[in-house]
């Protein structure tokens, strides 16, 4: 059975600023906006700080197309994509017959203004 590709994902790269202690300070610019299928893959529980904080994971189904295939062969864990309102952090890359998967884990952090 097909995955419905019901939501669109926007791929984010940022930008090559870097400020005196070399941490990245440019702005994220999207690099492809697409349709894909969510899965929701797990949602754990973690202490940080003293606090618990949910972690989200999700694998973000796309048809390979050539624009698929081309963002997804330079995708990697510096890149992020952004979905129904969040922000996920990737993880991997899978292809998988005519799909490609882009597994992601989001802290629920919203879109920045």
């Amino acid at each position: 059975m097909s995955p419905l590709l019901d939501r669109r994902v926007t791929f984010e790269r940022q930008g090559a600023g870097r400020n005196a202690l070399n941490e990245p300070t440019g702005a994220w610019a999207g690099i492809a906006t697409l349709w894909a299928a969510r899965t929701d893959l797990t949602e754990t529980e973690r202490a940080a700080a003293g606090q618990i904080g949910a972690v989200r994971a999700a694998r973000f189904t796309l048809r390979r197309t050539a624009l698929a295939e081309g963002l997804t062969r330079t995708l990697g864990p510096a890149d992020r994509l952004r979905a129904e309102g969040l922000i996920w952090n990737i993880t991997g890359v899978t292809e998988r017959g005519p799909w490609i998967d882009v597994s992601a884990v989001s802290t629920g952090r919203k879109e920045e203004a």
